[in-house]
C-alpha cells in the first residue's frame, strides 16, 4: 500500500514539472555553446567574457516558468525569484565547468603553480620544527 502511494506521488510530480520544457531549452542552449567553444579553440578569458551574454531569451523563459512554479507553491514572490535564480546560476556553473579551454593554453596554466612549489618546499624547509 505504501509502494502504491510512493508511485502515485511520483507519478504526480512527474506530470506537475512545469519547468521541464523550458529547463530543457535553456540547458540544451547553454550545452550548445559550451560545445561551440570548446571546437572553436576559445581561450578561457573570450568564453567568461561570452558565457553571461548567452541562451538569455531561454534564460528568461526557465526563470518565469520556475516564479510560476513556486508562487503556484505558495512561495512568496521573493523567495519564488530567489529560487529562480539558484536554478539558473546552478544550470550555468555545471555547463561553465564542462569548457576546457585550448591544450597550449592549459600547459601555460599547469606551468604556472609548478614554479611555485619551490618556493613553498623552500619556505616549509626554513621553518623550525614546532615541539611536540
Amino acid at each position: 500500500m505504501i509502494s502504491m502511494f510512493a508511485m502515485a506521488a511520483a507519478a504526480t510530480a512527474m506530470q506537475s514539472d512545469t519547468t521541464r520544457a523550458s529547463r530543457e531549452a535553456f540547458t540544451a542552449c547553454l550545452r550548445t555553446y559550451v560545445n561551440q567553444s570548446i571546437e572553436a579553440g576559445k581561450s578561457q578569458a573570450d568564453f567568461d567574457r561570452d558565457y553571461p551574454q548567452q541562451c538569455t531569451q531561454q534564460q528568461a523563459a526557465f526563470r518565469s516558468a520556475v516564479v510560476a512554479r513556486e508562487t503556484a507553491l505558495r512561495a512568496t514572490r521573493g523567495n519564488a525569484e530567489s529560487q529562480a535564480d539558484l536554478e539558473i546560476e546552478d544550470a550555468r556553473v555545471n555547463f561553465s565547468e564542462r569548457f576546457e579551454p585550448p591544450r597550449g593554453a592549459q600547459q601555460a596554466q599547469a606551468a604556472t603553480p609548478a614554479a611555485a612549489a619551490p618556493a613553498a618546499e623552500q619556505a616549509q624547509a626554513q621553518t623550525p620544527a614546532q615541539p611536540q
